[in-house]
């Protein structure tokens, strides 16, 4: 039977011993001189420091003893596991070389895997590639490297990816023009079309809430300086003292004789008719 089926290990070095009921009876009459100890004076307090330090320089000794013994008892089992290690370093020796070929085939499986989706791609849509990166198609779908799926299952699989992808992105252009560029940014980057419709609405609802904070900021400037120039007309009225009405002239009649020749005597008539008075006409005196 091989020493490797059914593994026995023991310790025959009998492990840590030590007599610790005699320890204890030791410790237990170390101190009894000590108990009840009275503690009053200064001098008390000196010697009282001092049997202190006395009995923790004996705890430090029990504990570098257990110290000591476990570091000897640690020993052997140190080189008993580096034994262990060399026989399972012929066997991991194996292992390595069996996942280092598994890698090699897995590598050349992937390559393999990725220019026939790269091939697929660039028949099918080859100005699509410099926005959406075949990686963006395998983050979505991991099982298009995988060997779970056939070649062509997953040639046929990014085919249809590769249709809806332009699908949606026609999609965004049409329902979000004004914000297309980002929606479409977005999608490129997750293949999410609800994700991207709701970052151009989201976008869109910004916009509209700037221009509405603009208008708003606009009205209430407006407002400001007609309110400004309201109060400056009202304080410039206040400051010039009002006049008083002055009463309507009174209106009589008047007599005025004059000599002169007819067309002189017209052009006085005509003045005076510009002027406002008003008469019965001139008339000769013979």
């Amino acid at each position: 039977m091989s020493a490797l089926s059914i593994i026995e290990m023991g310790a025959t070095s009998g492990g840590l011993s030590a007599d610790f009921e005699a320890m204890k009876a030791a410790a237990r009459a170390y101190v009894r001189d000590v108990v009840g100890m009275s503690i009053v004076t200064d001098e008390d307090r000196k010697a009282a420091r001092n049997i202190r330090a006395d009995l923790n320089s004996k705890v430090e000794a029990i504990e570098k003893a257990r110290k000591d013994a476990f570091r000897a008892y640690d020993a052997p089992k140190e080189a008993f596991k580096a034994k262990c290690e060399e026989v399972k370093a012929v066997i991991k020796e194996q292992i390595a070389i069996i996942d280092g070929r598994l890698k090699e085939l897995d590598d050349e499986f992937a390559a393999a895997r990725k220019a026939a989706l790269l091939a697929e791609y660039e028949a099918q849509a080859p100005d699509l590639m410099a926005v959406i990166p075949i990686e963006r198609f395998i983050e979505r779908e991991s099982a298009l490297m995988g060997r779970s799926w056939a070649e062509t299952k997953a040639v046929s699989r990014l085919g249809e990816m590769i249709a809806t992808a332009v699908r949606d992105r026609e999609a965004i252009r049409a329902a979000a023009p004004k914000f297309a560029t980002a929606a479409d940014k977005h999608y490129c980057e997750h293949l999410d079309l609800s994700a991207a419709l709701a970052k151009a609405k989201r976008l869109s609802d910004e916009a509209e809430a700037r221009e509405r904070h603009a208008e708003q900021m606009q009205r209430e400037a407006e407002d400001r300086v007609a309110r400004a120039m309201a109060q400056a007309k009202a304080a410039e009225t206040a400051r010039v003292p009002r006049r008083a009405k002055a009463s309507a002239p009174e209106v009589r009649e008047w007599d005025f004789r004059f000599r002169a020749t007819k067309a002189q005597a017209t052009m006085i008539a005509e003045y005076a008719k510009s002027i406002g008075v008003v008469s019965d006409g001139i008339k000769g005196v013979a």
